[in-house]
């Protein structure tokens, strides 16, 4: 019997409407047809199977339909690759379910048919009309659309086969349901190494040595920090008056008072008492101070304002985003270049101190782990000596700890996935420029009977993506073991 005669027979058939009722067809492979006539050029062969272009070019304009047109010939070259691997992959699973027996009936591929909505009436029964007039508008012929149907159901069917043995136990379970219920609070102190560089012991003779052996790393470190320490661009001690049109009373126009204000202030008033009683800006109540602003943390028109006024006068009035903006340039300082000859000294010393400062730091650890063991609770004072603090974490679930900070430490976070209890937790933990001491505060752990309740659909679950991770490794290692020879490539 034909896939038709069964998809007739079968319509009203309350057992094939419901065995397919979940799947979606999927053209994983397969375009939909499309201009342009068939090649013999084969691109690609497996164990002595040929890959044509006419194969490619189908899936190279299902791809084109799916993500859009590619934007660059990379993103092209890139798309046709993997055009060529899933082609590859497809001949190599065809291959073994072929090898294995693996078959798919014409009675299963009519209860695929049966189940798809856009081939059925208003009354969600199969429409042979629908599925013609369907077909044909996808491009299709009945029979290339169940060959890919039958593909579809083969690969299914060939997954199945290959996860049959994929199982998960019982301590797999509970230990992914504990570590996903579980939840812990931490008291964290973090000591960062910069904090001690200044307890590092320097020797003089030492570091003229290094300075005399070393010069082009300690220059590799001026010109990394130039931009940030030792070029300083043009500054400007300011204070400011804001005026914003939403601030002001009806009838009140912004342009006009600022423009008053101005006047006054050039006339001799005092500017600190006209943005006290007058600026919409927050240093209103520090009478306009904004203290030293660098120019690149100005805005061009503000920055071109207040460069263009001389220290002790007022600026033009400029428009910004925050509303109408008046200064009073108080002091200018010009931009400096600090040489390399004048820091190359304590460039050294720097880096000594930092290749030294893991020990100083390490030493200084130990005297809060052991303070903070023998009393119950980190020294106060010991922190203070390097002005480290203690924090306290809210509480987070151990799998997917949140807290900022947590993820520089796997170890840490292996030590609080095992943990059984509260408490003080006796290592110290290397950070990336540092170091971190933690204490178990709170330890909420799941109930038996919780576990008992949702134990079953965490294994369905993890099964599921136990599975899916089998068949993809699986499936790598077939293409891998393949006889496979690409004549083309992108």
């Amino acid at each position: 019997m034909g896939v038709m005669e069964n998809i007739r027979s079968g319509a009203s058939n309350p057992w094939m409407k419901a065995v397919f009722a979940a799947i979606v067809l999927v053209f994983v492979f397969w375009g939909v047809g499309g201009a342009g006539g068939p090649t013999n050029q084969v691109i690609a062969e497996v164990n002595g199977k040929r890959i044509t272009d006419t194969d490619f070019q189908r899936l190279m304009r299902n791809i084109s339909r799916s993500q859009g047109e590619a934007k660059s010939d990379e993103e092209q070259a890139r798309l046709a690759q993997q055009a060529i691997e899933e082609l590859i992959e497809l001949e190599v699973l065809e291959q073994v379910a072929e090898d294995n027996g693996i078959e798919v009936s014409s009675d299963e591929i009519a209860r695929y048919v049966l189940q798809i909505d856009g081939f059925k009436d208003s009354d969600g029964k199969f429409s042979e009309k629908l599925y013609g007039k369907n077909l044909k508008r996808m491009g299709l012929t009945q029979g290339r659309f169940e060959a890919q149907i039958r593909t579809q159901l083969t690969l299914q069917k060939l997954s199945e086969f290959a996860y049959t043995g994929v199982q998960v136990t019982e301590g797999q379970v509970r230990r992914t349901f504990m570590q996903s219920q579980t939840r812990i609070a931490l008291k964290l102190v973090r000591i960062p190494d910069s904090n001690l560089i200044d307890d590092v012991t320097i020797n003089d003779d030492l570091i003229a040595a290094y300075v005399e052996s070393n010069e082009a790393d300690i220059r590799a470190r001026y010109e990394a920090d130039f931009k940030r320490l030792y070029k300083q661009s043009r500054r400007a001690q300011l204070h400011q008056i804001v005026v914003k049109s939403e601030e002001l009373d009806e009838g009140v126009d912004a342009r006009t008072l600022i423009d008053e204000l101005r006047t006054k202030a050039l006339g001799g008033a005092d500017f600190t008492e006209l943005a006290a009683e007058y600026s919409h800006d927050i240093s209103a109540s520090n009478g306009g101070d904004v203290g030293i602003m660098a120019e690149e943390q100005m805005t061009p028109s503000v920055a071109r304002a207040v460069f263009e006024t001389k220290p002790g006068s007022v600026s033009e009035v400029v428009t910004t985003s925050d509303g109408l903006l008046l200064a009073k340039v108080d002091a200018i300082f010009p931009a400096e270049t600090t040489e390399f000859d004048t820091v190359k000294v304590d460039i050294a010393k720097t880096i000594t101190a930092e290749k030294q400062v893991g020990e100083v730091a390490q030493a200084y650890a130990e005297r809060i782990l052991t303070s903070w063991s023998a009393a119950g609770a980190p020294d106060a004072d010991i922190l203070l000596e390097q002005n480290v603090i203690a924090l306290d974490t809210p509480s987070f679930p151990i799998a997917a700890p949140g807290f900022p900070g947590l993820s520089d430490s796997p170890e840490l976070l292996k030590a609080i996935q095992v943990a059984d209890q509260t408490g003080l937790i006796e290592t110290i933990f290397p950070v990336p420029g540092g170091r971190l001491i933690a204490e178990i505060t709170v330890l909420e752990v799941p109930s038996e009977a919780d576990f008992e309740q949702d134990k079953a659909q965490i294994r369905k679950r993890m099964e599921a993506l136990a599975r899916n991770d089998w068949v993809a490794a699986w499936r790598a290692d077939l293409v891998k073991r393949a006889r496979v020879t690409q004549y083309w490539r992108p």
